[in-house]
């Protein structure tokens, strides 16, 4: 499967995503909450809420010029405006605008003068056509200090669903 063909995938993989699983993400006593990644969770959070209310604009502008991201799929790799558009408005099918929220129970990290990365783990809980759902997720980021101003450069996220029962 070619990145092109990724794109119409996604839409399975979100609809997928709505099988109930939970996430087993536990903290390590030695790893305290680390406030210097403070900006790199306010930026994910901005990613974050604009994804929820399926704002195209909203997440574009958290991104750098020549970002990526990776999803957890054969194939489910895109750069530039026009692939991470697409691939956005066929994620924005699988839940309800502004009916999903995202719980983060682990972060590490970290960040230099120009350029941080964080991993964190988590779930996702939302509604898609009045049928709530909550699945485990696992994002990945690095970011870049552009105009003084934090954006993604790259991210990847992947999700551990469950087979739909026939």
């Amino acid at each position: 499967m070619n990145r092109k063909e990724a794109i119409i995938g996604i839409a399975t993989i979100a609809a997928a995503a709505t099988v109930p699983s939970v996430a087993s993400a536990q903290k390590p006593e030695a790893e305290a909450e680390n406030p210097e990644l403070e900006p790199i969770r306010a930026l994910l959070k901005a990613y974050d809420t604009a994804f929820t209310n399926h704002d195209l604009n909203g997440v574009m502008a958290t991104l750098s010029d020549k970002a990526a991201i990776m999803g957890c799929g054969p194939g489910e790799i895109w750069s530039g405006a026009d692939e991470i558009k697409a691939a956005h408005q066929k994620l924005f099918e699988g839940f309800d605008a502004r009916q999903q929220s995202f719980d983060y129970e682990f972060n590490i990290g970290q960040v230099m003068s120009e350029a941080a990365w964080m991993l964190t783990s988590g779930n996702v809980n939302g509604m898609k056509g009045g049928k709530e759902f909550t699945f485990p997720v696992n994002i990945s980021l690095t970011a870049t200090k552009q105009g003084g101003k934090w954006l993604i450069a790259a991210m990847h996220f992947s999700t551990v669903t469950d087979e739909p029962e026939e």
